[in-house]
């Protein structure tokens, strides 16, 4: 009986070791700090800025002013924003992160997409987390130079 009694016991603290070890803590989430914040980049060849929100719940939007473009006669002022929505994942593969965009529909071709700025594709990116206020750079899938800054706020 005593045998019994002891194998269960340590089969019992067998299963349990991994739930209390310090390992087994939930993981932070790597985007926690861009919740209720935003993304800033800008293109340092083309000088579009962008402004990206993701959201806990998986959607994200994403804003770009272009600077001066052709405009159509009835719309006023030199400059065009466009925005888009959509939802996101982040995918961890060999010890990086990866952010994938997925347009929502209906997908429009946006100015933005067509210069191939930064986060305007449906497509993935290498992503680093950064807290508020931190400032960084990085290129856009054309290897042009970006800077971005994670500010606080919305």
């Amino acid at each position: 009986m005593k045998i019994h009694q002891l194998t269960f016991s340590a089969i019992a603290v067998a299963c349990l070791l991994p739930l209390l070890s310090p390992a087994a803590a939930p993981p932070t989430d790597p985007l926690a700090a861009y919740y209720e914040n935003t993304l800033a980049c800008q293109n340092q060849e083309s000088k579009a800025v962008c402004r990206v929100w993701l959201n806990r719940d998986g959607h994200y939007y994403a804003f770009y002013a272009l600077g001066p473009q052709a405009k159509p006669p009835d719309i006023d002022g030199p400059f065009r924003i466009e925005g888009r929505e959509g939802t996101y994942t982040l995918r961890a593969e060999a010890g990086a992160y990866q952010l994938c965009l997925w347009v929502a529909a209906p997908r429009i071709r946006i100015g933005a997409e067509k210069q191939r700025e930064l986060y305007s594709e449906a497509t993935c990116y290498a992503f680093t987390p950064h807290k508020v206020g931190d400032s960084w750079s990085e290129n856009d899938l054309s290897g042009r130079s970006n800077k971005l800054w994670l500010l606080a706020g919305r």
